[in-house]
């Protein structure tokens, strides 16, 4: 088991053990990776999850977009194609997103238990009945997707909760991780959700823990990786995001996902800038700015889209944690 502090010291170690000490070279339909077998890896710090590599120009828009999208319980393949095309290419129907994580824990869903179950609720009523329980497993793929999906085959097997000493560890278990693409936006969604259920349940974070039966790299990434080899993570580079703030009732999902359904609809700068200065604040009325923040961010993506990327930055300035403001898309 490797262990880190944070992502941003994992992210390096694990670019470079796949990119220079894989075990194996395969093609899996018929595309070239580096492959280790049955990686392991620990962050002690959830918070400090978003990946701080220039060279991997991280983006904390599709971050966010991502994030929102899982928390709200959506399988839009056209919602999701806004923030990454990568998503159209590979929906099995057009429509629907098979690895829509958040359509298979936060709602019912007729690939879980036929839709009887909802697993989020699942997870808190077990662990609030049995603290020490070993039972808190949230499904993603499931057996339909062997004979369902035949382009998006959901790379996340399970994640499982464990409350020990008080403290809430997550064990994510994955069929298969793109060290590039995957692994640096699966992270942090998953340490999200770690310290969502841990606030929930009212106890302590603990250490996520993460497993990857095959940690690759394809081929076309391995320019990256070199960049990447040639770096070393500065210690002043790297900051947690803040703690959940307070839930009067419950995240203002609906408030963002409604604030991201107005941006799109908007076709102009001034439009963007109308919504900022006068509609933003009764939108997300009563919002923490944790979730502001996100909102800022969505904003800043729709200015972005319409061609002002001086809006845009000066958007994504705005924002008040500063590790945000680090990443430039």
């Amino acid at each position: 088991m490797l262990h880190y502090k944070n992502f941003t010291e994992a992210y390096y170690s694990l670019v470079s053990q796949t990119f220079e000490h894989n075990e194996f070279e395969c093609s899996p339909r018929g595309q070239k990776v580096k492959e280790n077998i049955s990686v392991s890896f620990t962050i002690s710090d959830p918070r400090n999850r978003l990946p701080y590599v220039e060279q991997r120009e991280f983006s904390i828009t599709y971050a966010i977009a991502e994030s929102l999208w899982y928390l709200a319980g959506l399988d839009s393949t056209e919602w999701i194609s806004n923030y990454s095309s990568f998503w159209s290419k590979i929906s099995d129907d057009g429509k629907t997103a098979n690895s829509a994580y958040g359509a298979r824990i936060f709602k019912q869903n007729p690939k879980i238990a036929s839709g009887r179950l909802n697993q989020w609720e699942y997870i808190k009523e077990e662990l609030r009945r049995d603290p020490d329980s070993r039972r808190a497993v949230i499904l993603i793929r499931t057996p339909d997707d062997a004979v369902d999906a035949k382009l998006d085959m959901p790379c996340t097997l399970s994640l499982q909760f464990f409350i020990r000493d008080n403290k809430l560890s997550l064990v994510s278990t994955m069929r298969s991780n793109d060290v590039i693409l995957g692994l640096a936006n699966d992270v942090p969604a998953f340490c999200l959700f770690q310290e969502l259920m841990a606030f929930e349940l009212g106890v302590e974070l603990g250490s996520y823990i993460h497993t990857s039966n095959s940690m690759h790299v394809y081929d076309r990434h391995f320019p990256m990786c070199q960049r990447i080899k040639l770096t070393e993570p500065s210690l002043k580079e790297q900051w947690s995001v803040p703690a959940l703030p307070p839930i009067r009732s419950a995240p203002p999902i609906e408030q963002l996902v409604r604030l991201e359904e107005l941006t799109r609809s908007v076709l102009t700068v001034k439009g963007i800038e109308h919504l900022k200065n006068s509609a933003f604040d009764s939108l997300m009325q009563g919002a923490d700015d944790y979730w502001r923040d996100w909102g800022l961010i969505l904003l800043a993506h729709r200015a972005g889209k319409l061609g002002s990327e001086d809006f845009k930055q000066n958007i994504l300035g705005s924002t008040t944690f500063e590790g945000y403001r680090r990443f430039s898309k």
